[in-house]
């Protein structure tokens, strides 16, 4: 293949991405830090300079698809169970509350997934973690500079105050990217036998963004992973090693969740989180009655939190406006019902199935 194509594709791979992690909307600048007083209808001017950057995105992965139409089919028949939470989110509009906006939504969804099919059927998993390694660098050093040339943008206030956002709306919003930075870079350190210190450095830099974020969420999940790799290595091992060493890793980690559970209270205290963490279950228990009203199909996709939907009750009743359920298990049959929800965890089982 042309050389020259290959290094496009490998930096417009990197840069899509990059683009995909919201980051380069510089949403802080725009968000008032304190997380209760979000407006849904904050106005951006980076955005339309990201509508141009979507639309090329989307395009390209389209013709490159289409180019390599025999490896994108091949790719798609591997795994068609993935394609029907997508199909759903853009047929959603049948009954949604909101149609056009979740018709419109349900289109960037479906584009977003192409461009996944163009990634997976373009690069091994190799080159995968390497481009992933570009991208959460690059976001978790802009992330720093940010923070440093627009602090009172960068930190929150309110409820969170002090919490290091970055460029994002939300410290949890950045939490989430560092922790799959983290999890990217380890695995490359682990694996790569050059730039060893390059790859180091760059988990450790987005294990500071962790922990500037306050997110105990984020924290505890790279800890859980940091536990676990032991055992997925051990994986590879004949079966006469892994009995004895999965059978420690369910006595310890049946101990440890056992010891939680009886201690729950005074666990969450030692976090930092009250016993309703942070307000959230009573915000759980509300959308939890709405998901009752409309139980199959959900109020359509993304419809629901927003200004005249299902959701004006509950911000009634929290005092704010949340943009989200805060929990994606009770988030998406909000949006597509328990059938989507079922969608969702036939996809997960598969494809955990597939990859041990």
């Amino acid at each position: 293949m042309n050389p020259a194509l290959n290094l496009f594709e490998k930096w417009f791979a990197i840069f899509s991405l990059i683009f995909l992690t919201g980051i380069l909307r510089w949403a802080s600048l725009f968000v008032s830090p304190d997380a209760k007083a979000i407006s849904t209808n904050s106005f951006n001017p980076f955005d339309s300079i990201n509508s141009l950057f979507q639309y090329a995105i989307y395009g390209l992965s389209l013709f490159f698809l289409v180019a390599r139409k025999k490896t994108s089919v091949r790719t798609i028949q591997d795994n068609l169970l993935i394609w029907a939470l997508p199909m759903m989110t853009i047929m959603s509009f049948l009954w949604s509350d909101f149609p056009d906006d979740s018709l419109r939504k349900g289109i960037t969804t479906i584009q977003t997934s192409y461009f996944g099919l163009y990634f997976s059927s373009r690069f091994t998993l190799k080159q995968q973690l390497q481009i992933l390694a570009w991208v959460f660098g690059v976001v978790a050093v802009l992330s720093l500079l940010f923070g440093i040339a627009f602090r009172g943008a960068a930190i929150e206030a309110g409820a969170n105050a002090g919490a290091f956002r970055g460029p994002f709306t939300q410290k949890n919003l950045l939490a989430r990217i560092a922790v799959l930075g983290a999890i990217v870079f380890l695995v490359n350190a682990l694996q790569e036998r050059r730039r060893k210190f390059i790859l180091w450095g760059g988990f450790f830099v987005n294990v500071l963004l962790i922990l500037l974020s306050t997110s105990k969420t984020a924290l505890l999940l790279l800890l859980m992973i940091l536990f676990l790799l032991p055992l997925y290595k051990a994986l590879r091992w004949k079966t006469t090693k892994v009995i004895p060493i999965v059978i420690f890793v369910i006595l310890v980690g049946g101990s440890i969740a056992a010891m939680v559970l009886a201690n729950w209270e005074s666990s969450l205290s030692a976090l930092g989180r009250d016993p309703s963490l942070s307000g959230r279950t009573g915000l759980w228990e509300a959308s939890i009655e709405k998901i009752l009203e409309q139980p199959w199909f959900g109020y359509g996709y993304q419809a629901f939190w927003r200004e005249g939907g299902g959701a004006d009750s509950i911000w009634q009743q929290e005092g704010y406006k949340p943009p989200h359920a805060h929990n994606g298990f009770i988030n998406m049959p909000l949006d597509l019902g328990l059938t989507g929800l079922f969608l969702f965890g036939a996809v997960l089982a598969v494809n955990y199935i597939r990859s041990v």
